[in-house]
């Protein structure tokens, strides 16, 4: 059975990002963001690109997704 929460992403802004990476030049760092097990860093690209980061390792994620997790934890 597929669980009702399979690829939703959960967003803490202003949370320890710093635990999953540091300051990339140009990037606008947003809080962590979690999906199922995996978390990491949240960023915002010089693109405007929302990704997540762990250990300098970019991802990119789904936009649609982390807009509806950030109005979600205002």
């Amino acid at each position: 059975m597929v669980g009702l929460n399979r690829g939703r992403y959960t967003v803490q802004k202003d949370g320890s990002w710093r635990l999953y990476t540091h300051q990339l030049p140009g990037w606008q760092m947003l809080g962590t963001v979690q999906r199922g097990m995996e978390i990491g860093a949240l960023a915002l690209s010089p693109a405007g690109i929302y990704a997540k980061i762990n250990a300098g390792a970019v991802c990119s994620l789904d936009q649609r997704k982390v807009v509806a997790a950030i109005t979600a934890s205002s």
